[in-house]
């Protein structure tokens, strides 16, 4: 099962992540050895996750952060939050991205154990996850940052060049040359001599010029190959995530994504959960491995306790049993070593077993030390002291299945307090698989076209759409304003444009609101003012037609003819959850447009509360009446600045 990222991977994934370059980093998490950028996107709110020696890529699995940050989580805070991406590279053909935030370069470091650096304008290192020294190369603060030695790279290395890497060591299998000559790994390599129509293990010397640049070819096509994102399978579990459709999986099953990124997602998203209940119940586990160790062997003692007053009692009984035959033996071996001496007896009992003697044979052990032999009676061994008498002889193994018994009874109680123990770990276990992990996936929906824009609708039912910056304001005005709209603006400067949809059927209340929206989405309300001017024209009255000599800037149009004034609109709006296309949606709105879609909403004007705490109080005001919104969704739909709630309704 694939572990972590090939240079492949990551050349397709930083290729495909282009469209992240303009992101803003609002907060950086660290833990273990993974960071997580949380990032604001012109498709809103993302993360791009690092983790060193294994993946790099955008995720919706995002774990619960750490109460106390690390020191170099603060470092990466400090010189990364608010920055923007201005680059994500690869290092040549190597297993090291690169992503470039103002004067600061995050590097990660994917082979091998990993590590993450972040170096100044200057590729001076000022924080890394790990400090460590090589021969090549120091990772320590303030050291010049120096990458390991290059390796060759497959998608620069000439024809020529290739040539002579696989004319090095022609004994090597076609497979092995390309993986160690040209940087490559094996499952490329393999697939590769495929593709180039030769078997793997074909020696190298066996192959011509023309053969090898068959192969030159089909890497060249393998590593440019149409991207096919998906997630192999063999016997119903994930194998391999991989960008390209690849021969050496053909007939598996295969799970295809539109993103080679939600592929790593899905991939390393499900081994992360898995290793998170592994990790939530660790100690657990951990304690239900010892009991069960111990109540083995207490399960071994209790067989031996058993049946150690088992053998015991069974002989007592057997000597009582043979009464007369165990008087005759002892009186007989009592006299003989009394007359004769332990030697001389042993002597005597060996001749006697030669001879066939019945009372020789009996005799399987003699023990002068401890006057005792010991004889085989009903196919079990009887030790027999000849210093007692029968009753005692019996009564010693009557002792010792006693004692057996007693050890047996303990043992029991220790067997049952175990299993005791564990039926509560299990339990226990069971309770922490129920629990939340520490480790959740973000579902991400598909957002309407309508919710790149600032939006609402109004109270006789028209969809009203604002722009947010410039870009959002030049895709509204080219893109989403047809004839049969309105176009309304603030006489504000860096006020958004806003398009009443199928407008011109609109009746006055609706293009009262949109003037209303558009004066409290401006910057006037980050002023701390209570009223603006805005007005209304024709969608053929706005343009990017300027007077000769004269320029617009992106997101900036020309409004030609007569404008229909709306003076002294005050900045008011409220928030609320209305259902629109079958879906429910926090809006921010004019009051009286709100109160046609919901008797629930909150009043805001101009304020003093800072923004994230507003946010903070209409998210409890919302829970309160049992919507769970997201701070950063509240935080979207807000207009620019400080605020106040003056009414809350519902």
């Amino acid at each position: 099962m694939k572990e972590e990222m090939s240079s492949v991977d990551i050349r397709y994934v930083v290729r495909e992540l282009q469209w992240l370059v303009g992101a803003r980093v609002d907060k950086v998490y660290h833990d273990k050895d993974e960071i997580r950028i949380k990032l604001r996107t012109k498709e809103g709110r993302t993360d791009l996750i690092l983790q060193a020696g294994r993946r790099f890529h955008l995720t919706s699995y995002v774990k619960e952060a750490p109460k106390s940050p690390s020191s170099f989580t603060m470092l990466l805070r400090k010189h990364l939050s608010g920055g923007f991406i201005d680059a994500i590279e690869q290092h040549g053909f190597d297993r090291i991205v690169k992503v470039r935030i103002g004067d600061y370069t995050l590097i990660g470091e994917l082979f091998r154990r990993g590590n993450i650096i972040l170096v100044d304008s200057e590729d001076k290192i000022v924080a890394a996850l790990r400090y460590e020294e090589y021969k090549d190369r120091r990772i320590m603060p303030k050291a010049d940052y120096r990458y390991p030695p290059a390796r060759e790279n497959p998608l620069e290395v000439s024809k020529e060049r290739f040539l002579e890497l696989m004319r090095e060591d022609e004994g090597l299998e076609l497979v092995r040359a390309l993986a160690r000559k040209l940087n490559m790994g094996g499952m490329y390599a393999e697939e590769i001599s495929i593709r180039g129509g030769f078997e793997k293990t074909t020696p190298v010397k066996e192959l011509s010029d023309d053969d090898l640049l068959r192969v030159y070819e089909a890497m060249l096509k393998t590593f440019n190959d149409e991207p096919k994102p998906n997630i192999v399978f063999k016997d119903g579990n994930m194998h391999d995530v991989v960008p390209i459709e690849l021969k050496i999986y053909d007939g598996l099953e295969k799970h295809y994504f539109k993103t080679f990124s939600e592929a790593l997602d899905e991939y390393f998203g499900r081994i992360t959960i898995e290793k998170a209940r592994v990790e939530q119940t660790k100690r657990l586990e951990s304690k239900k491995r010892q009991l069960l160790t111990t109540l083995k062997k207490q399960g071994e003692m209790l067989k031996g306790f058993e049946e150690g007053a088992k053998v015991n009692q069974e002989v007592g009984d057997l000597i009582y049993a043979n009464y007369s035959l165990i008087e005759r033996l002892l009186e007989e071996f009592r006299k003989a070593t009394e007359t004769l001496g332990w030697d001389e007896f042993k002597k005597r009992i060996g001749e006697g077993k030669k001879a066939g003697n019945k009372i020789a044979l009996m005799v399987k052990d003699i023990d002068p030390k401890e006057k005792a032999i010991t004889v085989e009676l009903e196919e079990k061994k009887v030790k027999l002291y000849l210093n007692k008498s029968i009753g005692e002889n019996a009564e010693l193994y009557y002792e010792k299945a006693k004692k057996f018994r007693h050890k047996y009874e303990g043992a029991l109680k220790a067997y049952e307090d175990t299993e005791r123990k564990l039926d509560e770990v299990e339990e226990l276990i069971e309770e922490e698989m129920k629990k939340e992990l520490n480790v959740r996936k973000i579902e991400r929906r598909k957002k309407k076209w309508f919710e790149k824009f600032r939006w609402f609708v109004s109270s006789e039912g028209f969809l009203v759409l604002g722009g947010k910056d410039a870009t959002t304001n030049e895709i509204l005005i080219k893109r989403h304003m047809d004839e049969s709209d309105l176009y309304c603006h603030a006489d504000v400067y860096g006020a958004p444009h806003v398009v009443i949809k199928d407008g011109q059927r609109a009746g006055e209340k609706t293009i009262f609101e949109a003037c209303q929206f558009a004066v409290s989405m401006s910057k006037a309300w980050n002023r701390g003012v209570y009223s603006e001017d805005a007005y209304w024209a024709l969608p053929e009255q706005v343009t990017k037609q300027t007077p000769s000599g004269e320029y617009l800037d992106k997101g900036a149009f020309m409004v030609y003819g007569k404008r229909n004034w709306m003076r002294g609109l005050p900045l008011k709006l409220a928030v609320g959850v209305i259902n629109y296309d079958g879906e429910d949606f926090v809006v921010c709105a004019p009051a009286d447009a709100m109160r046609a879609h919901t008797d629930r909403y909150i009043v805001i004007r101009p304020g003093s509360l800072k923004k994230s705490e507003l946010v903070k109080k209409i998210r409890r005001i919302l829970e309160g009446w049992g919507h769970t919104m997201r701070e950063e969704d509240i935080m979207a739909v807000l207009p620019p600045g400080n605020g106040d709630v003056v009414e809350v309704a519902g």
